[in-house]
């Protein structure tokens, strides 16, 4: 049997986290003017004053006819007061030409600018136009049924502040204080390398021993998620002075470096050998006390952060979330997420790993005491596992056993918890799957979790 390396340092999994942080340069990656159109989901690189009122003009808010209040003070249905009627009439986007005084009014139209002398709306439904006069049934206030300039946005009002993620809502308030391009944090550029002889692209024809590369398919998507910008590099075969070229290549053009798959110490695992030539510092965190994870290799080059993930799919998507995804937040100029959590009871023992933090994930089920978690079980190698799983458990790392019946804590995947109507647990059946797709088209949202007959 060939020789093997060891881990070198198996550490703890927040020690591994300072250590790594502390290498790294977690400041924004730099900001960019882009145009409004182009703003949604993008983050706020400094705060927006508006330059102008909101609104700009003293405006209607009903169709109605400009008045002045006192000319319609004592007017009552039974005894309504009259005013004279002005010819013009001032729709949107006019501007009045006339001064209305004592005794005058206009017609106007919602969204329409109030005339000099004016100071209230009487609504078209409190009043009846006869020969040229308004007969008033309702008395109205001063500054009834007027929109003043400013009175949304004031000149000088800080209307957004940096660090914002622009929704529809907030470019909906760019584009009304006229700002036609907006500055925000530019997305940091991730590359992502798959690793190792045994990697196809999706499309490819199957053959022995070959494995589809989903990680770079998932790892693209959650860096997008995230507000950073990936770009594929492809997957190179485990070759030393290739993994080495295209490592340097995909650093000199990237803010994030991440590689999957040759991360441990066998004899064919090579990403680590060719990872540990970089220096300031270099390598910071080679074994880290998880299940799923351990392998995770963690450095750091002038600041760039460089991961190599377990080639597992559960364990590099894991392992991408607690240590990778925080980084990249931060790098786009966006705040720490906080995580959901919620109480269950967890439905059957679970046995653990003394000395690694496992993380366990668990499909929920409504029941009469509130929300079982059952174990999904299936590993790290296992590609539809995190997919299916509404969240985990986090065992420490000194904890073997926790029974069935316990109450636990759940880390939610994803921002919503949507309960299944229906949940199956057991062992897979075609049967089943053509039965839940069918309930599925009427509406009854299904869970299948395949844990065998005996899990």
């Amino acid at each position: 049997m060939a020789d093997q390396d060891q881990f070198l340092d198996v550490i703890d999994r927040d020690e591994a986290e300072r250590r790594f942080r502390a290498a790294l340069s977690l400041i924004p990656v730099g900001s960019e003017r882009i145009p409004l159109s182009k703003g949604l989901g993008r983050i706020l690189a400094e705060d927006v004053v508006a330059r102008v009122d909101v609104p700009s003009f003293d405006r209607s808010n009903f169709d109605g006819f400009a008045v002045r209040a006192s000319d319609t003070f004592g007017s009552s249905e039974l005894a309504p007061r009259t005013i004279r009627l002005l010819a013009e009439t001032l729709d949107a986007g006019k501007e009045p030409t006339v001064a209305i005084q004592s005794g005058e009014a206009v017609t106007i139209s919602t969204g329409g600018m109030v005339p000099r002398g004016a100071d209230a709306i009487l609504m078209i439904e409190h009043a009846d136009v006869r020969d040229g006069m308004v007969h008033v049934r309702r008395a109205v206030t001063p500054g009834s049924g007027v929109a003043y300039a400013g009175t949304d946005i004031a000149t000088g009002e800080t209307v957004l502040r940096a660090g914002t993620v622009l929704t529809s809502r907030e470019t909906g308030v760019l584009a009304a204080i006229g700002e036609a391009e907006v500055e925000v944090w530019r997305q940091p550029r991730v590359a992502i390398i798959s690793t190792g002889n045994e990697i196809i692209a999706p499309g490819q024809p199957m053959r022995p021993a070959a494995v589809y590369d989903s990680n770079s398919q998932v790892l693209a998507d959650a860096v997008r998620e995230l507000g950073g910008l990936p770009r594929f590099w492809g997957i190179v075969r485990d070759d030393v002075a290739a993994l080495r070229s295209i490592l340097h290549l995909a650093l000199a053009e990237s803010d994030v470096v991440l590689m999957s798959g040759g991360t441990s110490k066998g004899k064919g695992d090579l990403c680590y050998r060719v990872v540990a030539e970089l220096n300031d510092p270099g390598i910071v965190v080679h074994g880290v006390a998880l299940k799923p994870g351990k392998p995770i290799c963690m450095a750091a080059t002038a600041g760039k952060p460089v991961v190599i993930l377990p080639g597992f799919p559960t364990s590099a998507i894991f392992t991408f979330h607690e240590f990778v995804a925080p980084v990249i937040r931060l790098l786009a100029g966006r705040s720490l997420e906080s995580h959901e959590t919620i109480p269950a009871t967890l439905a059957v023992r679970a046995n653990s790993e003394i000395g690694r933090t496992e993380y366990l994930l668990v499909g929920l089920v409504k029941s009469d005491n509130g929300l079982m978690a059952f174990p999904m079980g299936k590993g790290s190698g296992s590609v539809t596992t995190f997919s299916r799983a509404d969240g985990f458990v986090t065992i420490p790392r000194h904890t073997e056993i926790v029974d069935a019946g316990q109450q636990v804590d759940v880390r939610l995947i994803g921002r919503q918890l949507e309960i299944a109507d229906l949940v199956v647990i057991g062992s897979h059946c075609v049967g089943l799957d053509y039965l839940l797709s069918q309930l599925q088209r009427r509406g009854i949202v299904s869970k299948l979790l395949t844990v065998g007959s005996s899990a």
